[in-house]
């Protein structure tokens, strides 16, 4: 998100999510996103990512620190079971480029069935999970200083509920608040990270 925020040329390479080699040779673990600079460095976390590039490319710093909001801190807690039991079948199911392997999508889902249990489970709660996620959105957006960003100026509060909430475009009959809905437009277009709304099946 920050390279397409701070238009900084970069090469983007997808692994099958069942490659435990690479990452592990590059980071020591099994870990994504991997950032890995033309000396040949490489380091992993998305923050730390995103606090490198901005520190060093695209001109100045971008970025305010996170608010540390309380109410947002608890929102996202609260959220986190709901949202992940509808990410993971969609992403296991959606045509997305880590998964163009089988072995990939299998292992996704062995993996993350211990977490949230049976995918099939959880879609066929579908329609209780979108009623909690339609409320949990709800809750959200009245904390949106406006449909640019979360606080008055972008920060590291954007780079986490943009993922977040990109994530949810994957399921269909979401109730998107107007200021959400704009803000992970804009969000979108301005980070240059397509939403999966055409990928939304159910």
């Amino acid at each position: 998100m920050i390279f397409g925020l701070k238009k900084v040329p970069h090469d983007l390479v997808f692994l099958a999510n069942h490659d435990e080699i690479t990452p592990v040779n590059l980071i020591g673990s099994k870990q994504v996103p991997i950032l890995k600079l033309v000396n040949g460095h490489a380091f992993p976390e998305s923050m730390d990512i995103v606090k490198y590039v901005d520190e060093h490319y695209g001109g100045p710093v971008l970025l305010a620190p996170s608010s540390n909001r309380p109410e947002l801190t608890k929102w996202i807690e609260n959220s986190a079971n709901v949202f992940r039991m509808l990410y993971h079948p969609r992403f296991h199911a959606a045509p997305l480029a880590e998964f163009a392997r089988i072995e990939s999508r299998e292992y996704y889902r062995m993996k993350k069935e211990k977490t949230i249990g049976s995918f099939q489970d959880a879609l066929d709660n579908t329609p209780e999970l979108v009623k909690q996620a339609n409320t949990f959105l709800a809750q959200l957006a009245p904390m949106f200083h406006s449909d640019r960003s979360f606080n008055e100026t972008l920060s590291y509060d954007d780079i986490n509920l943009f993922g977040r909430l990109r994530g949810l475009t994957l399921v269909r009959d979401l109730e998107w608040p107007p200021k959400l809905r704009e803000y992970i437009d804009y969000m979108a277009e301005k980070a240059d990270i397509p939403l999966l709304d055409n990928m939304a099946v159910y």
